[in-house]
């Protein structure tokens, strides 16, 4: 046996060190004595076998890089989960400075949900067990009808071919009423994002309404309204150097709610849209927004974290069984690029119109290719990072370092000491 490539190791206090795998997400404590040993190749059989088991230690002849990159992509061309992101909507009643889509009018029509529900069914095969729904906009509580309808139909099919059916939302917040959380709750969704940027002040800056007045009294209110619902809310603040002081405070806050299901994580606030003018945030370099999360965040993640879960690539993206569709039907393979014709891979209506070279870049782009990821310790957290940055931004972030880990370690399995 041999030592996984993926070991990443800490030492904790005067008599603990740490082993985490980040492929097969297993952790290990071993005082000084054992690591000693574990070093040089001399635990006891019995516990080196333990650690075989989870990834710690590998067969002599196993090549875990090649092994991790036959994972990527059975995981990108799987039949098992079916994703789909759902846009009623790019219309929006807010008016965000660093809004990165195209915002424009008008609902999804009766001809694009029929044509939405064929493509589903379509696609939906006897190897699929999961389906993965999310609903996005612009703000798709404009239309809830829509949602509803799409909604029941999607579970319908869910339930004809014994498939489970998962539902999220992201909203504004704004237009939350108990007849729509009940709504949502009925038809399936479970987990719902909303965002609050900060205390008022920066927060109505930043999120306005289309007519200039601040959203973030109602929001706040709105979030009331899940004190006897199922629904996990995230609340996600998003962060740039001007309103992070704001960060803790407005934590407090929602912990004063009084609900275990509703959530803070941060995000930063990115420049996608060059089209629209941002005189507002005082954009985080990557470095910042790392020393903001290790300082000030504390046990805070998204629920998105892929830290400790066990998938093979960076995001949805990537992944054959997942698109985005916009409210004229129009498919695209990352949000980031919803609404904007010239990354439209297909059309529900037009099935045979596909765009490969849209679609393939998502499909066939290899982090093993490239030789700073295929020699890093997080690859198997981070698949070579987000490719619309690297594509539409050309820039690649790397998402992990050591410090952010050992705090998420610290916080996961150690908080309760």
């Amino acid at each position: 046996m041999k030592k996984s490539i993926y070991n990443w190791i800490y030492k904790r206090g005067s008599d603990e060190i740490v082993i985490y795998n980040t492929y097969s997400k297993a952790i290990v404590s071993l005082n000084e004595e054992e690591f000693s040993k574990y070093e040089r190749d001399a635990l006891p059989m019995d516990t080196a076998l333990e650690l075989k088991e989870n990834g710690i230690y590998v067969e002599d002849d196993f090549d875990e890089l090649h092994f991790l990159k036959y994972m990527h992509y059975k995981a990108k061309f799987s039949k098992r989960i079916f994703r789909l992101t759902i846009a009623p909507t790019l219309d929006c009643n807010f008016d965000c400075p660093y809004c990165y889509e195209n915002r424009r009018n008008g609902k999804m029509s009766e001809e694009v949900q029929d044509a939405l529900i064929d493509f589903i069914q379509n696609n939906v095969t006897s190897e699929t067990s999961v389906m993965d729904i999310s609903w996005y906009g612009g703000e798709p509580l404009l239309y809830p009808d829509i949602v509803e309808n799409l909604g029941k139909r999607i579970r319908d099919i869910a339930e004809k071919k014994d498939i489970i059916c998962k539902m999220h939302m992201v909203t504004n917040g704004y237009l939350l009423t108990e007849k729509i959380i009940s709504m949502l709750d009925n038809i399936g969704v479970t987990r719902i994002q909303i965002t609050l940027d900060g205390m008022d002040k920066n927060h109505n800056m930043r999120r306005p309404l289309r007519n200039g007045k601040g959203t973030f009294d109602r929001i706040y209110e709105n979030l009331m309204l899940f004190e006897e619902s199922p629904i996990v809310v995230n609340v996600r603040m998003n962060i740039d150097n001007e309103n992070k002081r704001d960060y803790l405070t407005l934590k407090e806050k929602i912990r004063n709610l009084h609900n275990n299901n509703i959530k803070i994580y941060p995000s930063p606030v990115e420049d996608i849209n060059k089209e629209k003018v941002n005189n507002i945030s005082k954009f985080m370099s990557a470095q910042e927004f790392d020393e903001f999360t290790i300082n000030e965040c504390g046990t805070d993640f998204s629920s998105d974290d892929s830290i400790m879960d066990d998938r093979c690539c960076f995001c949805h993206a990537e992944m054959e069984m997942s698109y985005v569709v916009d409210e004229l039907g129009n498919l695209f393979k990352c949000w980031d690029e919803v609404g904007r014709e010239e990354y439209i891979c297909a059309n529900v209506l037009n099935g045979n119109d596909v765009k490969y070279e849209h679609l393939l870049h998502y499909l066939v782009e290899d982090p093993f290719e490239y030789e700073k990821c295929a020699k890093c310790i997080y690859l198997p957290v981070c698949f070579g990072g987000c490719k619309f940055q690297r594509k539409q931004l050309k820039k690649s972030v790397c998402a992990f370092n050591d410090e952010i880990l050992r705090k998420y370690i610290e916080s996961t399995y150690y908080s309760h000491e």
